[in-house]
């Protein structure tokens, strides 16, 4: 293996293992302390918020500077969040809003990370296999974090919050000792590291005019646009809130059992991303479109557990079932589009294209996540899953049209 693909998988396997700990004992945190599915639908909607201001500005900031650099400089300001929040916690106790403004500040940091990473891919791997290199990584992320969610579970029940916090602490920290190490290939950015700071601010908003003039003149990327806005203003809460809603507020599920249950997610996320590393696509599009459409059935199953009674036994291989499957799907979704993005965009318009691409997937994630939390938290599950799937169907058939998937094609493979 080579130096570049050890590094980045050993970074992104300890900062998402070491996530995965802080994201369960906050969810679950404010789950059974407050039972409002309404507080973590707020905190959801802070980090879609958070993310939406900075993407604009870190795609110019990704697409004019080191990236290196930027990512080291945002993964120390990340662990410094983590340092605070811990420390508050053990001399103060926990707050609700004192957690929020940490979402917050860290809504802004870690899109920025994410999305000088995503830029930066070609400059890491090879650009003609990216498709496999980026199921390989999945590949590589899923084994180890395959138990994740189990072994947080159990923490969970020796721990307290401050020390699962210090865990991802040290897992930031061993995330960016690593990426001192990567090498990344030359290429040329618009008005490189040396510009000067006055010089830079002046031009920002030609080079974010310019980002976006280069996404209006795509119809790929502008269908693509358009689907990520509708399917996350409907699916963000579906997808991101709903099963920890079910599992811990409506069928009591203990630690460990919504770990396990997290975990069996994960194994269809490893098949997914095992079957992409060896797979040729030839049109990503296409595959994305049936994807969406698969899981927009699934999502319909998922609430049964709700209505039907079943023994916790196989609530848990019942869910475990469906989110296995939805995760398998989503691999299917996720892998094709950025490997579509990598192979497609130019290496100096990468960082503004992801940031818009991101920011408006995202614009109406906030209130579409704040509507569902409310709604969940007063029972009503099917109908409102039922409403997300007919949206993502209509949507889906909708923008990946005949026309665009022609086209779709003809970009891919030229």
């Amino acid at each position: 293996m080579r130096k570049n693909d050890f590094i980045y998988i050993l970074s992104t396997i300890v900062v998402s293992l070491g996530g995965t700990a802080y994201a369960f004992a906050i969810s679950y945190f404010i789950l059974q302390e407050t039972g409002s599915s309404v507080y973590f639908s707020i905190n959801t909607a802070i980090l879609s918020i958070g993310a939406i201001l900075s993407l604009p500005i870190s795609g110019v900031f990704v697409d004019s500077m080191n990236r290196k650099k930027i990512v080291i400089t945002f993964e120390a300001l990340s662990a410094v969040t983590l340092l605070f929040l811990a420390i508050y916690i053990s001399v103060f106790g926990f707050h609700i809003y004192v957690l929020f403004f940490i979402t917050a500040i860290r809504s802004v940091i870690t899109p920025v990370i994410s999305n000088a990473f995503e830029a930066s891919l070609t400059q890491l791997f090879d650009k003609e296999h990216i498709q496999q290199t980026i199921g390989k990584i999945a590949t590589y992320r899923t084994t180890i974090l395959l138990l994740g969610p189990v072994i947080a579970g159990v923490l969970y029940g020796f721990l307290t919050l401050e020390a699962m916090i210090f865990l991802f602490l040290i897992m930031q920290l061993i995330s960016l000792v690593s990426n001192f190490f990567l090498k990344f290939s030359e290429v040329t950015l618009a008005d490189a590291p040396s510009v000067k700071l006055d010089s830079w601010f002046t031009s920002f908003g030609s080079r974010l005019i310019a980002g976006y003039h280069y996404v209006v003149n795509s119809h790929t990327l502008k269908q693509l646009l358009i689907l990520s806005m509708i399917i996350n203003a409907v699916g963000a809460a579906s997808f991101g809130i709903l099963p920890d809603t079910i599992m811990i507020k409506e069928l009591h599920f203990e630690p460990y059992q919504v770990g396990v249950v997290s975990a069996i997610f994960g194994i269809g996320s490893l098949i997914g991303s095992l079957m992409l590393s060896k797979m040729k696509i030839q049109n990503p599009f296409a595959i994305v479109k049936y994807a969406f459409i698969i899981v927009a059935i699934l999502l319909l199953g998922f609430t049964l557990p709700v209505y039907v009674e079943m023994i916790t036994f196989f609530s848990m291989i019942y869910l475990g079932f469906i989110g296995l499957s939805m995760a398998l799907v989503f691999q299917f979704i996720s892998i094709p589009m950025s490997s579509f993005m990598q192979k497609t965009i130019p290496d100096d318009y990468k960082g503004r294209v992801f940031s818009i691409n991101g920011t408006l997937s995202m614009v109406l994630m906030p209130i579409g996540t704040l509507i569902y939390g409310f709604l969940y938290q007063r029972g009503i599950y099917f109908p409102v899953n039922l409403f997300s799937a007919i949206i993502i169907i209509v949507t889906v058939v909708l923008t990946l049209n005949t026309f665009t998937l022609t086209k779709s094609a003809e970009e891919y493979t030229r």
